[in-house]
């Protein structure tokens, strides 16, 4: 059953531009002449100016979609100096368009709470409390999860360190270590032979 069903949205996928066109009455946008779009490739790319007009709207408008988009831009930069694996990556990027998808819709559901009128009212108060909480809940699964890839390569970036009292800090290289001698202190070679 489940195989039928994925199969025929497939084909869907695949045949709707094949197919007869016929315009949706609820397909509009508020600006423009009001008439459909005819070809059927055309309008898909229209979408994805709409999407991307979206998005800019909210970097420009929303202090908290670009603390995500600083987030997420720190994020892949820290990936890319720690070599995350492939699956490590997956997990990120799951929670950073997560987040970012949160945020976008929780601005939809505030800007159709502004156009319907700016008084109080305890529904709309109620609709952008529970859209904020969900971007709370998404911010937290990723920063969870962030912690959960980033805090081994920090512990072991961290390892390969020890802090020696008046001695700084000493590579510990495991062999080599009895070998290092750092300059203008004499005898630290036979100190560090005894920690290795």
């Amino acid at each position: 059953m489940v195989c039928c069903t994925l199969i025929a949205g497939l084909l869907a996928l695949v045949l709707t531009p094949f197919a007869a066109w016929h315009p949706s009455p609820l397909a509009w946008r508020p600006h423009g002449d009001g008439a459909a779009i005819r070809a059927p490739l055309a309008g898909r790319m229209q979408s994805f100016g709409y999407a991307v007009s979206g998005l800019r709207f909210a970097l420009r408008n929303e202090p908290n979609m670009r603390i995500h988009a600083a987030a997420s831009a720190l994020v892949v930069a820290s990936g890319l100096w720690l070599g995350l694996d492939a699956d490590e990556w997956r997990w990120l990027i799951a929670a950073m368009i997560m987040v970012v998808a949160a945020e976008a819709f929780n601005t939809a559901i505030e800007q159709c709470c502004n156009a319907i009128g700016t008084e109080f009212h305890p529904a709309i108060k109620a609709a952008k409390d529970v859209a904020a909480g969900g971007v709370l809940l998404c911010a937290a699964g990723a920063a969870l999860i962030g912690i959960a890839i980033f805090a081994p390569h920090a512990r072991a970036g961290f390892d390969q360190y020890e802090i020696l009292p008046a001695r700084g800090v000493i590579p510990m290289c495991h062999g080599d270590a009895a070998r290092i001698d750092p300059p203008n202190r004499p005898g630290s070679a036979a100190l560090i032979a005894t920690i290795a």
